[in-house]
């Protein structure tokens, strides 16, 4: 006769556990496998999806300017722009300390040329023009009219002599001298109260009517919104024409994307952009 096995005889006395056990192994293993396959799963999608972007060093005088530019390049190529603004001086030295960036956008050919011969740039080209231009606050307390009233005892804010905006100042005043007489740049500059760090520095000066004139880019005096009143220079803003050099840094990791935005910035698009914000074409 054949003998019927006891199932729970079996199972209790310990017969047919390693069965269990093995399902019990094989469920553990799948949990374990799954467990490890999630993290390289979202790591490849994370990868997959990470935005191609680029740093760019420019100079505070470009801030609204590059802002759009930027947005205009994102929507266009999918690569995201990270720009930093400061006085172009203040950007070298950050450049020269270690700073990463891949493009660096200069208010003078000064501090490009210096970066150049230290080896941070490769090249740079010349893109765009501003003009130097006098600004009083809407009220204009002082009831300045031309360059010449700074001659009286005002209160003028300037860029200090580091920055672009304040060496083009400076010498503006130098070469009306031969207009206004020798002596003249001198006596202008007894009435400096203040120096700013940047040309943005400046302007606020003006608007929040802690001075009764300063020195900036008509382009900066654009972006004031009618909360200043601008007052041309003689010699077509002082015999001065601010020049704004752009390069790539030779330890860019990204020099394609950062070749691909100088481009957009010199195309029809990108210079469209730069006249709006007050901007001469360079020719």
């Amino acid at each position: 006769m054949k003998t019927r096995i006891n199932t729970e005889k079996a199972w209790n006395s310990g017969r047919i556990v390693h069965r269990g056990s093995y399902i019990s192994l094989i469920m553990k293993a799948l949990i374990i496998l799954t467990l490890l396959t999630i993290p390289l799963l979202t790591s490849g999608c994370t990868t997959n999806n990470k935005e191609d972007s680029i740093t760019v060093l420019a100079a505070a005088s470009l801030t609204e300017a590059f802002q759009e530019l930027s947005h205009d390049f994102k929507a266009k190529y999918h690569i995201k722009v990270e720009p930093d603004f400061a006085g172009s001086n203040t950007l070298a030295i950050d450049i020269e300390h270690g700073a990463y960036a891949d493009v660096y956008a200069s208010a003078n050919e000064k501090y490009m040329t210096d970066l150049i011969k230290r080896g941070y740039v490769n090249k740079s080209i010349a893109f765009t023009r501003n003009k130097l231009v006098l600004v009083v606050p809407k009220t204009n307390p002082a009831n300045i009219t031309s360059v010449a009233d700074l001659r009286r005892n005002v209160k003028l804010v300037i860029a200090n002599r580091g920055v672009p905006v304040g060496i083009y100042t400076r010498k503006a005043l130098l070469n009306l001298d031969s207009i206004y007489g020798n002596g003249f740049a001198n006596q202008v500059l007894s009435h400096v109260v203040s120096e700013g760090i940047d040309v943005k520095g400046v302007l606020t000066k003006v608007v929040m009517d802690e001075a009764d004139a300063g020195f900036v880019y008509s382009s900066d005096a654009l972006t004031a919104n009618g909360k200043v009143k601008v007052i041309e220079l003689p010699e077509n803003g002082g015999g001065v024409s601010p020049k704004y050099y752009i390069g790539i840094l030779t330890g860019s990791k990204n020099q394609k994307d950062a070749r691909k935005f100088i481009n957009f910035i010199l195309s029809p698009e990108g210079r469209k952009i730069l006249k709006k914000y007050g901007f001469e074409a360079e020719k």
